[in-house]
């Protein structure tokens, strides 16, 4: 008896625990498609000083100002999609498809945050 009390407990804890962020999660899942034209997004946060800086040379295969996001194709064929931060996000309009870039970056949330771009 003692041993189902116990589980019990743990379930209605862990289920008080995860509620609201499942709840979060739910409530920012929309089933309709926004139109294109729709508000931008804002830039992502400034990395925190502590975030490992990384490095990617490519060419640039999409900007999306809408998003705040980049997608660059490194020699090797990778593509890694960036987000652009509150200094980064004015020099998106400037970018053209195919463009040779050298962005900096930092891993920050689970995004690929952009610090800086430039012409490769």
């Amino acid at each position: 008896m003692r041993m189902r009390t116990r589980v019990a407990t743990a379930t209605v804890a862990t289920l008080l625990l995860i509620g609201p962020g499942l709840a979060t999660q739910a409530g920012s899942q929309s089933t309709t498609t926004e139109p294109s034209s729709g508000p931008m997004a804002a830039p992502a946060p400034k990395p925190s000083m502590w975030a490992f800086p990384h490095r990617v040379t490519g060419d640039v295969v999409s900007v999306n100002e809408r998003t705040q996001m980049l997608t660059v194709r490194t020699s090797k064929g990778n593509t890694v999609l960036l987000k652009a931060d509150t200094e980064t996000a004015p020099r998106l309009g400037t970018l053209k498809t195919g463009e040779r870039v050298k962005v900096h970056y930092k891993n920050s949330q689970g995004e690929k945050v952009m610090t800086s771009i430039t012409p490769a």
